[in-house]
């Protein structure tokens, strides 16, 4: 697969090189989070943020609470409000994992495309 990456890059124009190097596969997973804060969803990927790190808190304070519980019907009020918060952070981490999935497939897409564009190119000349 290197080498066909390789000859693909010398194929393009520097222009056509460079946008295939920014959509390079193998992107950190800083990166990788920090593009869920890009386009046109951004203001609500942050909405979630917040709102996973509140349900987060909350989670910690209701797990405090049972732990300090001293009746079994509190201790089963709490934990069972824990178990219902920690579920909530579980949603948004897995929503949050899809969404970065997504970039990364529709990032794919773009190399596949940037590849059939340039091959056509080339067969189209004589």
């Amino acid at each position: 697969m290197k080498e066909l990456d390789k000859a693909i890059r010398q194929s393009l124009s520097a222009d056509d090189a460079e946008l295939f190097d920014r959509l390079d596969a193998d992107q950190a997973l800083q990166r990788q989070v920090l593009a869920t804060f890009q386009g046109k969803l951004r203001w609500f990927n942050a909405v979630g943020w917040v709102a996973g790190l509140a349900m987060f808190t909350a989670a910690c304070f209701f797990s405090w609470q049972f732990v300090q519980a001293v009746e079994v019907g509190e201790m089963l009020r709490w934990g069972a409000a824990a178990a219902v918060a920690f579920a909530g952070v579980l949603l948004i981490k897995v929503w949050f994992w899809l969404e970065m999935q997504k970039n990364a497939i529709v990032r794919e897409l773009k190399r596949l495309e940037l590849q059939v564009v340039s091959l056509a190119a080339q067969l189209r000349q004589p």
